[in-house]
């Protein structure tokens, strides 16, 4: 699932706005680094960035044009307030929305078998079982994710998001956000059985395969090679995981296009920087700000 939560990462699709963006990209050389697209009107300037949330520690976030935009900005966006007091709400959250049921433990949604593997998968991770039983399926399956992640030497403290808002904070740029921590939790823990299950049953699959997946991503996200991204996230998702996918990136699109919209005519300079996925596709922020007839373009 780390793919799919990631950017969750990236996306193209066929539709004409998108099929422009990707005609756009291949007929213009850019510098090797992550993709920044810019939109204008007569008073406003808006910088969109995609970000990785877990990255290696010590890699530049952005190229020079996004680092340039970044300090133009005087307000910046991510997707929730990156705070202390936001991480302490999260952890209150997880186990708040994380927490199986009296009467379903985890082992409950699985078959013999599918316990069997997950077991084995929880003890090469170094997570106890009981630990496992006591969580719902959606926090077991992003747990094994993460925990892989960290161990092949990802971190969420060096998240792109987390370094932009470090520079935002201490060049008094003014924060702003999409989302509450809430929100965000209540998205996962609201999922169906059946994709929870599912959730689990790819990080399960995807153990020994994982680390390098990530490491084909996060090479794919610092050279700004979208199409790559598209294929290792926004396609398999959408195929797969309908449902994960309109509740994790097209309905959130839909409500944060219109926050942009409604900035957009004000003035000033924006620095947006949410998951890559959100950024490119057909129902990503670029689609649907030239769909409203803004006109965005890609500049690294």
């Amino acid at each position: 699932m780390i793919r799919k939560m990631i950017a969750v990462c990236a996306a193209f699709a066929l539709t004409a706005c998108a099929s422009s963006a990707t005609e756009q990209a291949a007929a213009t050389e850019f510098p090797p680094g992550p993709a920044l697209y810019v939109v204008r009107d007569a008073d406003s300037t808006m910088y969109l960035f995609g970000t990785l949330h877990l990255r290696r520690p010590g890699v530049a976030w952005g190229g020079a044009r996004a680092q340039a935009g970044l300090a133009e900005a005087s307000e910046v966006w991510t997707e929730l307030e990156i705070s202390p007091n936001t991480d302490a709400q999260m952890q209150g959250l997880v186990g708040r929305y994380g927490m199986a049921e009296s009467g379903r433990p985890f082992s409950s949604y699985f078959s013999a078998e599918e316990n069997a593997r997950i077991g084995a998968t929880a003890q090469r991770l170094g997570l106890q079982p009981q630990m496992i039983e006591a969580m719902k399926p959606w926090l077991v399956g992003l747990t094994f994710q993460i925990v892989q992640m960290m161990q092949a030497g990802y971190d969420p403290a060096a998240g792109a998001d987390r370094q932009i808002d470090t520079y935002a904070d201490a060049n008094g740029k003014t924060a702003r956000w999409f989302e509450t921590a809430e929100e965000q939790i209540s998205m996962l823990a609201g999922m169906s059985p059946d994709v929870q299950r599912q959730m689990v049953l790819e990080a399960v699959d995807e153990a020994d395969a994982g680390a390098a997946l990530m490491e084909r991503m996060a090479t794919a996200w610092e050279t700004g090679d979208l199409a790559t991204l598209e294929q290792l996230v926004i396609t398999d998702m959408r195929a797969e995981y309908p449902e994960f996918y309109q509740v994790l990136i097209a309905d959130r699109n839909d409500r944060w296009v219109t926050t942009l919209r409604q900035e957009l005519q004000g003035s000033g300079v924006d620095f947006v920087a949410v998951g890559a996925g959100h950024v490119i596709g057909e129902d990503g922020l670029v689609a649907q700000l030239r769909a409203l007839g803004y006109t965005v373009e890609r500049v690294e």
